[in-house]
């Protein structure tokens, strides 16, 4: 009787793993991704900023155009809010407290609005309505 090698003690295979990566590995995708944000991330290790090898594409159309790294006090603006969309007429330099009240501006409540909010939490959430005891309590007398 002949004797059968298993196939991974042939010696005529390399059985080494070789793991493609960077433009070699079948899931490149030229360097970027959308992270779970929502926003485009570029490969660039040799970025001061960078996270892991990437770097938010909208500071880097804004370092392009200005020449320079962006200052940690500065922040860029998505102008339309759509944050795939890093055209530099799209984008704005800020401070984050110009960025926080741009993102606040319109969504101030009026008055009425907020009145016309605590009145109908007041009347939906059992925990907020006052009760009287007494007259919650209603005994009943049995009958001989």
């Amino acid at each position: 009787m002949r004797e059968v090698k298993l196939a991974s003690k042939r010696e005529d295979i390399d059985w080494t793993i070789k793991f493609a990566s960077g433009e070699d590995s079948p899931n490149f995708s030229g360097g970027k991704y959308i992270d779970d944000k929502g926003y485009v991330r570029v490969l660039k290790p040799d970025h001061p900023k960078n996270i892991r090898g990437y770097t938010y594409e909208h500071r880097l159309v804004m370092e392009k155009y200005l020449n320079r790294y962006l200052q940690p006090w500065e922040t860029v603006h998505h102008i339309n809010e759509v944050k795939v969309d890093n055209r530099l007429s799209n984008l704005f330099l800020c401070t984050p407290e110009e960025h926080s009240a741009l993102h606040k501006e319109g969504n101030k409540m009026s008055t009425e609005h907020k009145k016309k909010m605590r009145d109908n939490a007041h009347a939906t959430k059992p925990h907020t309505k006052k009760k009287n005891a007494t007259k919650s309590i209603q005994i009943k007398k049995r009958l001989p």
